[in-house]
């Protein structure tokens, strides 16, 4: 019995932080000061990086507004918007070597290269969406990050589309404070019944 009064009182501790989690994980992020937002249009096949960071944490992240009027690839990447536009132009310049200046920056914004970056760089990529109409999304990075957003259109035709994205803090790291939510809510439920019964059977004949 002793055995079972111990356990029902640590399911009961479990029970109570798993839900106190769960009060905390509910409150929304509050938005910091930097925000970045706009109207643009990208032709066939081509991408922009239209907003850098320079550090975002776990408590730290992104608030991720976008609407657009068709397909929309929208990737956050680990990396310098600097860092990847100069290996960008090097790819360029490596198989183009004719290409001037202006053609380099103009061909550098074909998806091919932004493919062929991707796939040489796969460990940076942080979160990728396709965009068919709006999406609204919360990112918190798992480690310290810096982050740059990249929209591409792969299709034949001009994609407009209206972003916002604004950085927000949180009291604690959204995915830590889930994933203890739902493991100490089960945990505790499962280690106090067997003690909740017992004190029910306890009571059963004195009424």
């Amino acid at each position: 019995m002793r055995w079972i009064i111990l356990m029902g009182r640590l399911g009961t501790v479990l029970l109570m932080t798993g839900l106190a989690l769960g009060l905390v994980w509910l409150i929304p992020p509050a938005q910091m000061g930097s925000m970045s937002g706009g109207s643009f249009s990208i032709l066939p096949e081509k991408y922009e990086g239209l907003y850098t960071t320079s550090t975002l944490t776990p408590q730290t992240g992104l608030c991720i507004s976008i609407e657009s009027n068709n397909s929309l690839q929208v990737y956050l990447l680990n990396t310098f918007q600097s860092h990847f536009q100069d290996w960008a132009s090097a790819w360029v310049r490596e198989r183009f070597p004719d290409l001037q200046d202006g053609e380099i920056w103009s061909a550098s914004h074909n998806i091919t290269v932004l493919n062929a970056f991707l796939g040489s760089h796969s460990d940076i990529v942080l979160w990728t969406s396709d965009i068919s109409n709006k999406i609204s999304k919360e990112f918190f990075p798992t480690t310290v990050s810096n982050v740059t957003t990249i929209f591409a259109n792969p299709s034949l035709n001009p994609v407009w589309f209206e972003y916002e994205i604004r950085e927000i803090t949180s009291l604690a790291p959204k995915e830590r404070i889930l994933l203890s939510t739902q493991l100490l809510i089960p945990i505790g439920i499962v280690l106090a019944i067997p003690w909740l019964l017992c004190a029910k059977v306890r009571k059963a004949p004195l009424q």
